[in-house]
């Protein structure tokens, strides 16, 4: 059975008042991190992980393989749960609750900028216009991420 998104309005309602669940994936390839350039709102125009939302009832490991596939047109193996990450600002009454994981291109398909952004690129710095809790959480991470 194929999962999809709510209906906006839907997600709206249910979003103001409870928080939602995600996934960031953390590419990384030749010590670098594999950021988009998000063209839609929120934070359109900012470079981020890539990332979604966990369908209802739809697995962790499940989320990671769609998100991969629909974002960048890649698989992707999850190599370890980095932590989490929480977003308060993405959106008047939103509280997203994100697991970030560390992964890794599988196979030799080059990515690609799909749905929800204008460009991909690797990057062996965090750049400026980078999401605030992104590039904290990055930040932080830096040592474990290339472990």
């Amino acid at each position: 059975m194929k999962k999809k998104s709510l209906p906006k309005k839907e997600f709206d309602k249910i979003y103001s008042k409870v928080p939602r669940a995600g996934i960031d994936l953390i590419i990384v390839k030749n010590k670098k991190i594999l950021l988009t350039k998000r063209s839609i709102s929120p934070f359109n125009g900012l470079w981020h992980a890539p990332g979604g939302g966990v369908f209802h009832r739809e697995k962790v490991r499940d989320a990671i393989d769609r998100i991969a596939k629909t974002e960048l047109g890649i698989k992707v193996k999850p190599q370890k749960l980095l932590g989490y990450l929480e977003i308060l600002k993405d959106g008047p009454d939103r509280h997203t609750i994100l697991l970030e994981f560390k992964c890794k291109i599988v196979g030799r398909k080059e990515p690609k900028a799909l749905e929800q952004a204008s460009e991909y690129k690797f990057f062996n710095k965090i750049p400026k216009k980078t999401i605030s809790e992104q590039k904290k959480f990055i930040r932080k991470n830096w040592k474990k991420i290339f472990e």
